[in-house]
């Protein structure tokens, strides 16, 4: 018997992203990877790379690197911690219309333009009237 050889299984960071949405458990330990925790060692954080969720003490305790097969990412943050700037927009950044009859008309016209599309939608064409007629002439044909 000859044995086939099966094709390698890839692994994208899609698949792996989609992986831990199904879970949030600590692929290390298997305990549920809680967000408020006030121990130290239990402190969610996150693969810095696929987004994987540990406690800080599995992630350690797992060499330092994520668990993950086909990641291998050595950095971690901390989960809820903030990583950048935040985007702060003010009410005076909100740009003012300079005026309304100008969107107010826009507005019209394209009202005026889809009801127009729809009328047109709505009558039948030279061929759907030739093809009404033709089968209404079909139908006396069998009639009689």
């Amino acid at each position: 018997m000859d044995e086939e050889e099966l094709p390698l299984i890839e692994i994208t960071f899609d698949d792996i992203e989609e992986a831990n949405q199904l879970s949030q458990h600590c692929p290390i330990c298997a305990g549920p990877v809680l967000r408020y925790e006030r121990e130290p060692a239990l402190q969610p954080v996150l693969c810095g790379e696929c987004g994987t969720l540990y406690h800080r003490a599995c992630w350690q305790q797992g060499g330092g690197k994520c668990a993950v097969l086909g990641c291998d990412h050595t950095e971690h943050v901390v989960y809820g911690q903030e990583q950048g700037e935040i985007l702060q927009i003010k009410y005076t950044d909100l740009s003012q219309r300079s005026s309304s009859k100008t969107a107010s008309s826009r507005t019209k016209e394209l009202k005026h333009e889809q009801r127009r599309r729809v009328q047109q939608m709505e009558t039948p064409g030279f061929w759907q009237k030739v093809w009404a007629w033709l089968v209404n002439q079909i139908k006396i044909l069998t009639d009689e």
